[in-house]
């Protein structure tokens, strides 16, 4: 059967194949040959003088096929490389050629003597740059003068303005095979100078020379004709170039608002993803809502949406999750390593360590360092989240020891620790301060400042039982009027005269402040919460539990003794609570912990002594005037030195004496004990900020002391001038702040870091030391908000990153886009130009 195809005779296919060949022969001629994009060997000759001469054997190739180059430097490959490569196999080892130079890599010599003089090479230089060869070995330079030879320095690429400043001149390039220099531009373009054509080499009067050169104006003609020459203007790809600089912008402009979006959800601790992840869904997650937000306003996101929201996999849009949590984990990256490299640069630290459980019931360990920035202001970084170290000592210096390891921080620089008081972190002999301390012997450990002032509070509020009874009415107060709307209202109908106030609130175990708050609110509206319960206690619709309740209540708060209570304790806690808000404050250090904790001991000790006043003001507002005591028929042992008194006064003194005095002396004796701890390393360094009262005397014994305590840093010679010297200066400075954070701003801005280089060293060893662990403490609440319940199987990498942008917002918000977007950009091949 015929296919329908026309078969061809034996003739017609002979044809058929002749044409063919003819074809193949024209293409041929047309095409030009393999030999225009390669240089033949050059021959070398020897003059009379021993001068070795280069002559070119083939023409200037790339000027005449402009169109077959399409100016790819990959094959303009110099004439000379391969005339390098016939000298290196005919002369030996002498002659021998660098083969790691860049430019010769390429296809164009670092060398300006062996540049080929076309637009290959032109074109080659103006976009990579000027290559000077500063670096290299200048022997071959060497010039015999008439009475001693000179040599090539690097002084000569440099030259000084007549304002005195220095200028890099970036147009001299030296010539190792000749071991003169070349200006660039001059050679590249046709320049007619010796620095142009055979090189200079006048060592002795370079610097006149050169200025010279400068002020030429071939040099300056020369210089623009190569700078225009690096614009894409009148190429021959200036389409193509001006179209992939356009397609860059574009994609760069998108990941700018991408890396926006996740700055300002990352350093709010808020959630990215939602359900879905489709534009236009109510349910897609902040993140993409950001974007359908930014596009209301925003013509440009808004047409990229459009083209490329709704695409489907495969296609590039960059609002992807994927590219998100690659700027998360990156930004975090950055932050970290800005992080690390500033306690690199202060060299001294210490650390602070504190765990809580997050919403899956991991045990997290927030770490934290403490450093001197260089403006002299020491700063608390948060570092990570350690998933279940243990709780045991042994664990959890292993974990200290490794993640210092891991971020390349040396223990032998750690100056301080800081943990809250319990027995596995503070522990003398086993503890995890113990542990540090047998490795690193500098390491002191400082008790957390602000959570030693809650446990003075709270074992004052333990000592007696009239105290104990006081903060659990609170408690119950509390319990009883937020257990029921109806009971609330009651409640706050009657401070309807006192807007945006509570009468009751929550106590906390922990913050003390909370303490505060409740005592004071109860203390500035006593009368109004004694009203509630009594129109509470006396409405007989409400339930008979209600009634006595509000009754049993009311019986309490009436008391004398419970307005005594209410007084002394708003005075006492009102004062605590202000100098725990400056003792978790950053900036506070360890002499101002001591300064503090004294002023309270006194403060309670006045306090102490005026019974009477607080006596007086219960008095007024307490319904009933006699104390518990006196109204039970308590009566005085007979025979007693107190046997003549009333039953009043012996109620008064039993109060004064089992109460009010139990709570004073606790309080003063809790603040003394913990004191010692400051002291002891603060009198140290207390000397320095007594310079101006101290003799010069005692200044040598103090620096003395101080430098046998930290041989390894601090010079003993120096160090004792250096603080003498010092003094003088302040005292002549006669500053008004003299305090050891004042000094070391003062030496910063001043820069006088080189004259008081120890006294320096000192002052940032003495701020480096963490007073309170509450920075960790304040990660804690971070970690709440990013690790939720919505969030609970969230990894430990991504929890990091997110909790490193939240916490540091401050280092997040200073992230550069630019840098950022280059870094995304080189981590891996991209779909799209960046």
């Amino acid at each position: 059967m015929s296919d329908g195809r026309k078969r061809l005779s034996g003739a017609g296919y002979r044809k058929n194949a002749k044409i063919r060949r003819e074809k193949q022969a024209r293409e041929l001629e047309q095409t030009g040959k393999i030999e225009l994009f390669f240089a033949k060997p050059v021959a070398s000759s020897k003059t009379e003088q021993g001068e070795e001469v280069v002559e070119d054997l083939t023409a200037d190739i790339c000027e005449t096929d402009v169109a077959t180059c399409s100016y790819d430097t990959s094959l303009a490959t110099s004439s000379t490389s391969i005339a390098r490569e016939t000298e290196t196999s005919e002369s030996g080892p002498s002659s021998s050629v660098e083969f790691d130079d860049p430019f010769v890599q390429i296809g164009v010599s670092s060398d300006p003597a062996e540049w080929v003089l076309n637009d290959c090479t032109r074109d080659h230089v103006a976009k990579h740059g000027i290559i000077q060869n500063e670096n290299l070995d200048f022997t071959q330079s060497r010039r015999l003068y008439a009475d001693h030879s000179r040599l090539l320095t690097k002084h000569l690429f440099e030259k000084e303005n007549f304002n005195g400043e220095k200028q890099k001149s970036t147009y001299l390039v030296y010539s190792k095979s000749k071991g003169v220099v070349f200006c660039a531009p001059c050679r590249l373009f046709g320049g007619k100078s010796q620095l142009a054509e055979s090189g200079f080499n006048d060592w002795k009067n370079g610097t006149a020379r050169l200025n010279e050169h400068e002020r030429s104006a071939e040099h300056k003609s020369c210089v623009l004709s190569l700078k225009s020459r690096a614009c894409t203007l009148g190429r021959i790809d200036e389409s193509l170039t001006k179209q992939r600089s356009d397609e860059i912008q574009y994609w760069r402009n998108v990941l700018k608002r991408v890396v926006a979006a996740v700055k300002a959800l990352g350093t709010r601790g808020l959630a990215f993803r939602g359900k879905d992840d489709r534009f236009g869904s109510t349910h897609n997650g902040n993140y993409m809502m950001m974007f359908e937000f930014l596009s209301e306003f925003d013509p440009f996101i808004a047409e990229h949406i459009a083209r490329y929201g709704s695409a489907g996999k495969g296609v590039t849009s960059y609002l992807s999750f994927t590219t998100c949590e690659q700027f998360i984990q990156l930004m975090a990256d950055s932050v970290t390593k800005q992080i690390v490299k500033e306690a690199k640069a202060a060299k001294y630290y210490s650390i602070s360590v504190d765990s809580t459980p997050d919403s899956s019931h991991t045990d997290q360990l927030a770490f934290i360092l403490r450093y001197v920035k260089e403006d002299g202001l020491p700063v608390e970084r948060f570092l990570r989240f350690i998933p279940n170290p243990g709780h045991k000592s042994e664990q959890l210096a292993e974990v200290v020891f490794t993640t210092l390891k891991s971020y390349d921080l040396d223990i032998a620089n750690c100056r301080g620790q800081s943990y809250d008081n319990a027995s596995n972190m503070s522990g003398h002999y086993r503890g995890l301060q113990a542990r540090i301390l047998e490795r690193n012997p500098l390491a002191v450990y400082i008790p957390c400042s602000a959570h030693s002032l809650n446990l003075v509070g709270k074992h004052a509020a333990e000592s007696c039982p009239e105290a104990c009874s006081f903060f659990g009415l609170l408690q119950y107060l509390y319990i009883f009027f937020t257990a029921s709307t109806h009971r609330w209202e009651i409640l706050q109908e009657h401070l309807s005269s006192v807007p945006n106030t509570l009468a009751v609130k929550r106590l906390s175990d922990t913050r003390w402040s909370a303490r505060e708050d409740a005592c004071r609110s109860l203390n500035r509206n006593w009368t109004q919460v004694i009203e509630a319960l009594t129109q509470i206690k006396e409405n007989t619709t409400e339930a008979p539990g209600t009634c006595k309740e509000a009754e049993g209540l009311l019986n309490k708060i009436q008391r004398l003794e419970t307005a005594l209570m209410s007084g002394l304790w708003s005075t006492i806690l009102d004062r605590f609570g202000a100098v725990s808000k400056k003792l978790q404050s950053i900036g506070i250090d360890v002499g101002i912990v001591g300064e503090l904790y004294e002023s309270l001991i006194q403060f309670v000790r006045e306090t102490r002594d005026i019974f009477p006043t607080f006596e007086a003001a219960a008095m007024e507002k307490s319904v009933v005037k006699d104390y518990e005591s006196k109204r039970k028929g308590v009566q005085a042992r007979k025979g007693s030195a107190t046997s003549s008194k009333t039953q009043a006064e012996v109620a008064q003194e039993n109060f004064r004496i089992n109460t009010f005095y139990v709570i004073c002396d606790n309080l003063v004796a809790e603040l003394m004990r913990r004191k010692t701890a400051y002291d002891s390393f603060f009198g140290k360094f207390k000397f320095i900020t007594d310079l101006s009262k101290t003799e010069p005397s005692a200044i040598s014994q103090h620096a003395n002391n101080l430098c046998s305590s930290y041989s390894k840093d601090l010079e003993q010679e120096c160090f004792v001038d250096e603080c003498l010297h010092f003094r003088s200066y302040f005292i002549n400075y006669s500053a008004e702040d003299t305090s050891v954070l004042a000094m070391s701003r003062m030496i910063r801005e001043r820069g006088l870091q080189s004259i008081y280089l120890n006294v320096d060293i000192a002052l940032r060893m003495f701020l480096c030391t963490a007073a309170t662990n509450c920075s960790a403490e304040r990660s804690f609440s971070t970690l709440k908000r990013v690790k939720n319940y919505l969030r609970s199987r969230m990894g430990e990498e991504r929890l990091n990153s997110l909790a490193v942008l939240a916490i540091e917002s401050e280092l997040t918000k200073s992230l550069d886009y630019d840098e950022l977007i280059n870094s995304y950009a080189t981590q891996r091949v991209r779909r799209k130009p960046l």
